[in-house]
């Protein structure tokens, strides 16, 4: 969850009050805290803008175990009509917030609030909608083979989710590049630990409120922040 302070100018990350906003991990469909925090600064001035939840080992399993329980759940239930009407909403999600992921973006990467608006946040989007097109009209394969007894068999090409899909991402174009991973594996029916740049977190941490918002079941998408080592690596 992200708990804005309201004491902080959005332009400069500057806080006339001590308490940060605070970034949580999202596992199962729930914002949770991790084992200690770590501070997020921002590339322009280096102050602190936000708190972040850093995950260990603990919540690190507790999201893989969501994920695997999601495949067997309501997610894997689905069909894959039910599925693309599931990415296409969570894009229109994305869009209606637009604004906010939009500042969440240029906040973590200082980047050109045009920049953003023009690439990053709509194609972050696009993603969900194209790649569930993509998976939508791939035609059912099949083929025909002879057999011993020549009565000929027909063999049909079967796909199937892979299952839990770990999702490391770059710092420099966070939603765009989380989004080219995720949408492909949830329009192809696996679930996702998204573990994000510890200099980008917001976002990522953002989608979990749109994916709620969606109709995406719990376990299906899950963060994790954190770094290497005795972290979440």
């Amino acid at each position: 969850m992200l708990i804005t302070n309201p004491h902080a100018t959005p332009s400069t990350g500057k806080k006339s009050d001590a308490r940060a906003k605070e970034i949580h991990n999202f596992i199962n469909g729930e914002y949770v805290p991790g084992q200690r925090w770590f501070e997020k600064r921002s590339p322009l001035n280096d102050a602190v803008i936000a708190k972040v939840a850093e995950a260990g080992c603990a919540e690190v399993d507790a999201a893989v175990a969501a994920a695997q329980a999601a495949l067997k759940g309501a997610w894997g239930r689905m069909s894959l009509a039910q599925r693309v009407e599931v990415l296409y909403a969570v894009a229109d999600g994305i869009n209606s917030r637009f604004d906010d992921f939009l500042a969440a973006e240029v906040e973590d990467t200082g980047k050109p609030m045009s920049l953003a608006r023009h690439v990053d946040i709509p194609r972050g989007a696009a993603n969900f909608k194209i790649f569930a097109d993509v998976v939508k009209n791939v035609p059912t394969e099949f083929f025909e083979m002879p057999t011993p007894d020549g009565v000929g068999a027909i063999n049909y090409a079967m796909r199937r989710p892979v299952g839990v899909v770990g999702v490391i991402c770059p710092w420099n174009l966070p939603l765009l590049l989380m989004t080219w991973k995720v949408g492909p594996a949830l329009a192809c029916g696996n679930t996702v630990v998204v573990k994000p740049s510890e200099e980008t977190p917001q976002t990522a941490a953002l989608l979990g409120e749109v994916m709620n918002a969606a109709g995406v079941p719990p376990g299906v998408y899950n963060v994790v922040h954190g770094f290497g080592p005795n972290s979440t690596g």
